[in-house]
């Protein structure tokens, strides 16, 4: 089991099982890992996102640029990025990018994109 925290602001989406992946600068997640989803780790507000534990369906590179994303070790691109940044937690691709380019200060992410299912 893999343990993954998340931010308040996303909290509410993993609940909702509406947010179904995540982008992470490490690599500890390996398909078919099960996968416990908190918030607030490491404070006295933590608490468990959803039960039972969902498990990783992908584990791949991930390139993210403001018109760009590529993923696995080829370019290779989601169709519709917004609808890419959406499973992710945001409104839209443009507010993704912010938020990466912002928090990571950098005008191109590397890291690793993380699926999961509820339904396995």
């Amino acid at each position: 089991m893999v343990a993954l925290n998340f931010q308040p602001q996303f909290a509410p989406l993993i609940e909702a099982r509406q947010k179904t992946q995540t982008i992470r600068r490490s690599n500890r997640v390996s398909v078919g890992d099960r996968l416990q989803l908190y918030t607030g780790q490491r404070t006295k507000a933590c608490r468990k996102l959803v039960t039972p534990d969902p498990v990783c369906v992908v584990s791949t590179y991930v390139g993210l640029r403001a018109n760009d994303i590529t993923l696995g070790n080829v370019n290779h691109a989601p169709r519709d990025f917004d609808e890419f940044a959406r499973a992710d937690g945001f409104q839209n691709y443009a507010a993704m990018w912010k938020w990466f380019s912002e928090r990571y200060e950098t005008l191109s992410f590397t890291g690793r994109l993380i699926k999961w299912s509820f339904d396995l």
